[in-house]
């Protein structure tokens, strides 16, 4: 039917502008389902419509999240793009929303889904290898910064694998769609050969930004090309054109990690394979040899596997890896001190000297400049005008942090005056304490750092190590508390304090009150502070923090204010979200199980509407896990009878641990002992097991739902042959009634599974 010259008709009309699907962008969730109905029909007509509106001059992106348009546009444009005749022009379109997404966007990022089209195997599209290229070689070729850094994306997708991961068989109706492009051996070959060649062509370019990336690219993935012995030999040609045309540090520490994993016996391995001659070739070939060429493979080289570049490097070592760390530590010092001994002028290392990326010896490096220089000052000065003709608006200054190091250990007051520089500085101010030489950190340096709190623009993450590293645990403990008060004060200074009580209790032992009672008061403070501003926390790293913080504070009696307050945050916050708390689970539950009675008692306080709140977030509330399964169930079970309410037994059990694993005699799932124990104790077990039954349906679950109800449904069952008759009485009515809801479960579940196997046509 989908062929059919009518029904095409009737969908290339539905697609015109005044038609019924004319308006894509503003269909809402039944017309977004018709269109992906209907696509099939009329590709063509649909890819024109998408195109039309994507392309529109108000065009301005689609916000990724919650945004069943968006979904439904970008699937049909993957759908599309299958076709070789279409790749270019869903590209495009795919390409245009993306440049309205921020480039950190991790959520269904449209740079993803276009990535993917560019693998050489499992991609979903028939595009051809020289299409691809061609898009590839635009994108680099852009203005736009965002296009460049695709570009870039693409080309090591179109380089990395194997494994690679497909879009798998994508349905579009009756035009099903397989995983794309296959190629044989030798095209493979062919691919892998045109994009390292654009590789090699970027790298050797007289643009900086690309070269430095494209360089970077070819590197991160050397090793997995090398294991494809079909491409070696081209794969070395083009590491030495690389490397004629400027040392190629990068390069060179691939290689060397190839030679160390492939090649080097490892600790309770058996012998590896031979070193190839090519390969040893390489090696030598790539070493750097002039200073600047060292400095910028030992000091400011891109990316991860440094210890590669350690001759000593031994795996039979149990510190090898701190053992490396320091003679390249020592290397990059001895580095620092050559070049400020030498004729090079700063500008010759580039603006990767003070690069926010991840280069781990530059502080050693700083330390050799120092070391190296015939006048402090002069150094000083340069490295200050270096920074000025830097590039961009974040900087890493470890490099500047060792110079004022090694400048302390020999002449400590004018390291001092050039911290006072630094705290006047617009850039370095921001970063102060770590600047301070690490092993002498007196009061007259917490009193410079802590004069910048008093300017409001001060963000406050520098200082939390004041609070918890050892080396600054010589200072006075009021000092200490001064500045703690000082960061909670500050806007951002919440998340900060928290973060450093929780890194001070890090490994100590739960029974020592590492933080006092001073600590533990600000820590309440901090927690409370945050919990209200922010009830967000998606990694769940604030919770992970809160939740330290808050389990010594409870662990130790006083604080009895902080403590009563900290609970009723709890419950405000609870009550603001209509009970709904999606975050901060860790914080809660250890609320709960520390303070069972005042937690309970928080339940049924406040007005009826607020009481309704707090019983839905006990029951429903968002989190994974309800925070009274963290109470001891006696501690349940002395609460409810003091409450004396029969409401409340109902209410408790819906919160409670009740499942677990089968205990071998059966598969499926068993209440557990304070389950039990709980029914058990309860005056009328019927409330009791009406919140159990509630509880058989999973909220998430993989294969049949029903199943998973069917093994809790006969584990309550299993209560009929309980030796009190009432509890049998009530759980053989209430298994009954579960098994009826079974019943209509798997009725749905088939028909479901019918309309599964209908397809529009």
């Amino acid at each position: 039917m989908h062929d059919h010259p009518v029904a095409r008709e009737i969908i290339e009309a539905w697609l015109q502008p005044d038609g019924l699907l004319g308006r894509i962008s503003d269909l809402d969730k039944n017309g977004s389902r018709i269109l992906n109905y209907i696509g099939p029909v009329a590709p063509d007509a649909l890819l024109d419509r998408i195109e039309a509106e994507l392309t529109a001059p108000g065009f301005q992106g689609m916000e990724p999240k919650h945004n069943p348009r968006r979904t439904t546009i970008l699937n049909l444009l993957k759908s599309l793009a299958y076709e070789a005749h279409a790749f270019d022009r869903c590209m495009s379109l795919l390409m245009r929303v993306a440049d309205h997404e921020d480039e950190s966007n991790n959520y269904d990022a449209v740079r993803d889904k276009i990535s993917g089209f560019f693998q050489p195997y499992l991609s979903g599209t028939h595009a051809s290898m020289q299409q691809r290229l061609s898009i590839v070689e635009k994108c680099l070729g852009s203005e736009g910064q965002g296009r460049r850094s695709l570009g870039i994306k693409l080309l090591s997708t179109a380089l990395d694998g194997p494994p690679w991961t497909g879009f798998g068989l994508n349905e579009f109706g009756a035009r099903p769609r397989d995983y794309g492009y296959r190629p044989t051996h030798d095209q493979l070959v062919e691919w892998r050969t045109a994009f390292m060649n654009l590789a090699v062509r970027l790298a050797n370019s007289d643009d900086e930004d690309i070269k430095s990336r494209a360089r970077l690219v070819l590197a991160n993935e050397f090793r997995g090309l090398w294991r494809h012995e079909a491409i070696r030999e081209e794969l070395v040609e083009a590491a030495r054109a690389i490397n004629d045309h400027q040392p190629w540090g990068e390069g060179w520490k691939a290689v060397r990690s190839i030679i160390y994993f492939d090649h080097t016996r490892q600790k309770d391995e058996p012998e590896p394979e031979p070193l190839p001659q090519d390969l040893a070739d390489l090696d030598r070939d790539l070493e750097p040899r002039d200073l600047i060429a060292k400095i910028k493979t030992y000091v400011l080289g891109k990316g991860h596997d440094y210890w590669a570049l350690d001759d000593e490097f031994d795996d039979s070592n149990d510190d090898k890896y701190r053992d490396s760390e320091d003679r390249l530590a020592t290397n990059a010092t001895d580095l620092g001190e050559s070049f400020a001994a030498s004729d090079h002028e700063l500008d010759e290392l580039g603006s990767e000297l003070f690069s926010r990326e991840w280069m781990p010896y530059r502080r050693a490096f700083g330390i050799g400049l120092a070391k190296g220089a015939h006048n402090y000052g002069e150094g000083w000065q340069g490295l200050l005008e270096h920074l000025a003709r830097s590039s961009g608006s974040n900087h890493d200054f470890a490099v500047i942090g060792g110079f004022i190091e090694e400048v302390g250990a020999n002449d400590n007051a004018l390291s001092r005056k050039l911290l006072d520089e630094c705290a006047e500085h617009s850039e370095l101010r921001k970063v102060l304490v770590g600047l301070h030489p690490w092993d002498d950190f007196t009061e007259s340096d917490l009193d410079r750092c802590m004069a910048l709190l008093d300017n409001e623009e001060t963000r406050t993450w520098m200082f939390g190590p004041i609070l918890w590293r050892d080396n600054y645990a010589h200072l006075p403990s009021e000092r200490l508390l001064e500045l703690a008060q000082k960061l909670l004060a500050k806007s951002d200074g919440d998340d900060t304090l928290l973060e450093a009580l929780s890194m001070k209790l890090h490994g100590k032992s739960p029974a020592d009150d590492t933080l006092g009672p001073e600590l533990r008061k600000l820590g309440f403070k901090a927690a409370i502070k945050s919990l209200l501003a922010d009830h967000s926390d998606p990694g769940g790293s604030k919770d992970y923090r809160m939740g330290n913080v808050i389990k010594a504070a409870l662990s130790f009696d006083g604080n009895d204010a902080e403590k009563i307050e900290w609970v009723d945050t709890i419950f405000s916050v609870v009550d603001e979200c209509y009970g709904y708390i999606h975050s901060f689970e860790e914080a809660i539950e250890t609320t709960a199980g520390r303070m069972p009675q005042a937690f309970l008692n928080r339940v049924f306080q406040g007005t009826e509407d607020q009481q309704h709140r707090r019983t839905f977030f006990i029951r429903h509330g968002g989190i994974r896990r309800c925070p009274l399964s963290k109470i001891d169930v006696d501690d349940l079970i002395e609460w409810c009878q003091q409450r004396n309410e029969a409401d409340v037994w109902g209410l408790v059990a819906s919160g409670i641990r009740l499942w677990e694993k089968g205990d071998g005699s059966r598969d499926g799932s068993s209440i557990t002992s304070s389950g039990v124990a709980f029914l058990e104790a309860a005056p009328e077990p019927e409330p009791v097991l009406h919140a159990y039954a509630a509880r058989v349906t999973p909220s998430s679950w993989s294969g049949s739902r029903a199943d998973v109800m069917q093994s809790r449904t006969d584990a309550i069952a299993e209560l009929t042959q309980h030796k009190r008759e009432e509890i049998a009485k009530a759980a053989g009515s209430v298994s009954d009634r579960l098994t009826m809801e079974i019943e209509r479960e798997r009725v749905r579940d088939r028909q479901r599974d019918e309309e599964r196997e209908q397809r529009f046509e």
